[in-house]
Parts: structure tokens; C-alpha cells; sequence
């Protein structure tokens, strides 16, 4: 029993135009009807047409439930416009590079107008294959999917400088297709073989990244859900084309559309900005909770998940002066920020703003230094502040305030990661900062 609908088959030139556009236009549906639910206004403007789920991942309320909620209907939409856009290609025998990139947010447009354009063809009825494995060419299948995740890297992350769909959707993608389709060409595997090899040349592809030093360990862990997903959904597609006589290499050409797609990601970067507004109650009076917000007493133990998973927490502060426009270092457990003071207000508010800061995780590797751009520059955060409420002579409220932005993509993928880490930094900070002021003792500081 077929639980998914098959790469087999063809569509006609009238089906695909009524079908293909209609899933396309349900991810700006979804968008409008999400923004019109949360009553905010949304700009129609060319992001909103090109990348519609980019724009919902900038929501300020949208849940971590909500955003893998939408990912995982992403992904549907991606698949389901897969199916039809090779099928298509199928029936015109030779379309496989549009129908490839009919996957791409912001591609997936001009690719589906092509690909309804094209005129059909008959096409030679496929060879049967017989059943069995060769060797030479499961060899090939592993060998060519290990040598595009490592150029891919080389290409977006190294030169490009682009962590986008490109990287973590399309390459395990293609990666999936090359090795199905080259080790099933001749020879047909079963379903459940060809799953395997496609998984462990992508195994293999991440373990050559780190031993190459171009990545590290945490960054394969936290992609490869994502990936061995997208790679088996590859995988179903090679083995089927391999399956209807495609013997000319014709579908593995849209591995050639990955350096434009890396360029155009790196032309297009995401800015999703995160905010995260987190309070608690302390049996202190605000002078006394001040204190422990200004002074540089260190913090204490960090989230042990966050630890764990190599993202940066906070150590210490130390304030360098007082009032607006005095500077403020910030140790992390990745390196040492530097801070200006925006708003002074004893008691009341604290805020500033980051000039510089260390790396967002430390990744794990056997080398001392790693290639990977990811670690810097690619979460910002731009803003912090403190805010203190009385809530009766002893008793006082704190409120942290932070503001980020996240430049990777799928950002509905990477940004419930992200927004997790902060609040569990933030929750650490003010539980810190509660036990030191109802302890009577100055405080510690903040991340």
C-alpha cells in the first residue's frame, strides 16, 4: 500500500496549471488568514508573494508550536508540488531542472509558469529493470552524495556565506535523488535499501564535514531531523525516476541549480526578528533588586540543556560607569560582549543596546578551530532591558526584555530553536538575580 502519491505517471499541461498555482497560492492563504487571526497588518508587497512563510515566521506571537505546525505544512506544500512538477517533467521528457526548482521558495513561481508552458511529448515506454543490487553503481550512488553536502558547504556556507533553503532543504534533497537514482539505474533496490543508502551517504556527507573541519558536531545534530527527512523524500523521488527509463542522467542535472540558488540566498538574506518578554516576582524591595541587576556578581549555573547543546549562556556583567552611555561587558560562555547604556533609571529601568558579541554556540569538534560561519553573525541580538515594578514596599517585579534577529532559513525550522534558548537564558538570569536580592546580598547581572 502507497502511502504517499508516487513520482510515476504523468500530468497534463491544463491539470498542472490549475493544480500547481493553487498550491502555491494556499501558503499565501495560510499567511494572510494567520496575520488577519493575530490582528496584524501585513504588507502585500513583493517578500509577501516570493516568500510567504518567511513573512510568518516574523510574527511576534507565533508559538514554537505554531511555526513547526507551519514548517510541517510547508514541507507538504513543497512535496505535493514535487510530485507534480516531475510528473510533469516526465511528460515533457526533459524539464527536470524547473521542475526541481518548482521546491524553492521564490523560485517556485517562474518555474511552475514554465513548466505549464512546455508542450508534452510521448515518451519511450521504461526498460524493465531486473531486481538485485550492483555494487559499482550503490558505490557511485554513496560516493556522489557525500561529494554534493560537501561542496554545497563549501559553496553557500564558506563562499556564500548563505544558510537558507538551498543548504538545508534542497542539497539533502538532491542528495537523496542522485544517490537513489545512480544505484538504482540499472539495477532496481528495494524501497527499504535504497532508504538506507541514501541515509548513510548523507551520514557519511556530514561525518566528511566535521573530519574536514568545514562543521561541527551540534550544527549536524540540530539540522539532521531536517535532513535525513528531506533526503529519504529525495530518495523516493530518484528511485522512481530511475523506474520510468530516464537513463541519460537527465534528472540529476538539478544538482547544477545549487550554486545559484546559494547566490541568490546569499543576495536575499532572512532577518526574522525574535522578542521575548520574560517576568518574575521577588519578595524584594526594587532598590535592593537593582542592586543585583547592576552589580558583577557571576550567575549562577547555566540551563544544562542549553550548555549541553553548545549554545551561548550568560556568565557575568560588569558595568563600566553609570548612566546613560556607560558601557557594560558581558562574559559568555563563548566569549565576552560589549554593551552601551541606553536608559538609567535607578530602581526602574535598565536598557542597552550590543556594539559587538561572541559567537552563538561553540560548536564540538575533534579540530580546534571550525570553518563554519554559522557561529557568528547569524543571531543578533540588538537590545536588553531591564524593568523593575513596585508591587508594594517589599515586593518587586522584574521584567527582561530582549530583541534579536535570526538570519537563517527555513527560519520556521530554526527560530523555535532559537526562541527556546533565550527564554531558558533569560528564565536562568532571573531566578539569579531573585535568589541574590531576597538573599539581602547584591546580585548579578544579566546575559
Amino acid at each position: 500500500m502507497r502511502l504517499l502519491p508516487s513520482f510515476h505517471g504523468t500530468i497534463s499541461r491544463t491539470a498542472y496549471a490549475f493544480a500547481a498555482p493553487a498550491l502555491i497560492l494556499s501558503q499565501h492563504f495560510v499567511v494572510a488568514g494567520t496575520y488577519v487571526w493575530f490582528r496584524t497588518p501585513i504588507a502585500a508587497d513583493a517578500g509577501f508573494w516570493l516568500l510567504p512563510l518567511r513573512r510568518l515566521s516574523q510574527l511576534p506571537d507565533l508559538s514554537a508550536w505554531a511555526a513547526v505546525l507551519s514548517f510541517t505544512f510547508c514541507l507538504g506544500i513543497s512535496w505535493a508540488l514535487a510530485v507534480l512538477s516531475f510528473r510533469r517533467a516526465n511528460l515533457t521528457g526533459y524539464a527536470y531542472l524547473p521542475a526541481a526548482l518548482a521546491m524553492v521558495p521564490g523560485l517556485q513561481i517562474g518555474a511552475v509558469l514554465l513548466l505549464a508552458a512546455l508542450p508534452g511529448k510521448s515518451d519511450d515506454p521504461p526498460e524493465e529493470r531486473p531486481v538485485g543490487v550492483n555494487a559499482a553503481h550503490v558505490l557511485q550512488g554513496a560516493l556522489a552524495g557525500v561529494t554534493i553536502i560537501v561542496l554545497a558547504v563549501l559553496i553557500s556556507a564558506v563562499t556564500f556565506g548563505a544558510y537558507g533553503w538551498g543548504l538545508f532543504v534542497m542539497t539533502p534533497f538532491l542528495v537523496g535523488l542522485t544517490t537513489a537514482y545512480l544505484a538504482n539505474r540499472d539495477v532496481a533496490l528495494g524501497r527499504g535499501q535504497t532508504n538506507l543508502l541514501v541515509i548513510a551517504a548523507a551520514g557519511l556527507g556530514t561525518l566528511a564535514l566535521i573530519m574536514c573541519a568545514l562543521e561541527g558536531l551540534i550544527c549536524v545534530l540540530l539540522a539532521s531531523p531536517l535532513g535525513a527527512l528531506v533526503a529519504l523524500a529525495g530518495g523516493t523521488l530518484g528511485r522512481a525516476l530511475a523506474g520510468v527509463g530516464h537513463r541519460r542522467g537527465k534528472p540529476l542535472l538539478s544538482v547544477a541549480l545549487l550554486p545559484a540558488i546559494f547566490a541568490l540566498e546569499a543576495a536575499t538574506p532572512p532577518a526574522v526578528p525574535i522578542d521575548l518578554r520574560q517576568s518574575i516576582d521577588i519578595d524584594a524591595p526594587p532598590s535592593m533588586v537593582w542592586k543585583a541587576v547592576t552589580s558583577d556578581d557571576p550567575i549562577g549555573p547555566p540551563p544544562w540543556l542549553v550548555a549541553k547543546a553548545g549554545f551561548a549562556y550568560p556568565l557575568r556583567g560588569r558595568l563600566v560607569g553609570k548612566g546613560v552611555g556607560a558601557e557594560r561587558i558581558g562574559t559568555f560562555s563563548t566569549g565576552v560582549a560589549r554593551e552601551r547604556v541606553t536608559e538609567w533609571v535607578p530602581s526602574h529601568r535598565l536598557a542597552f543596546i550590543l556594539l559587538d558579541q561572541p559567537p552563538m554556540m561553540e560548536e564540538m569538534s575533534p579540530y580546534r578551530r571550525v570553518h563554519a560561519p554559522h557561529v557568528s553573525g547569524y543571531f543578533i541580538t540588538t537590545r536588553t532591558g531591564f524593568e523593575l515594578e513596585a508591587l508594594g514596599k517589599h515586593r518587586t517585579r522584574l521584567t527582561i526584555e530582549d530583541s534579536h534577529v535570526l538570519r537563517l532559513d527555513p527560519a520556521l525550522y530554526w527560530e523555535p530553536m532559537a526562541r527556546w534558548a533565550i527564554a531558558k537564558n533569560v528564565a536562568q538570569v532571573l531566578r539569579s538575580i531573585k535568589q541574590r536580592s531576597e538573599a539581602g546580598t547584591n546580585g548579578n547581572d544579566l546575559f
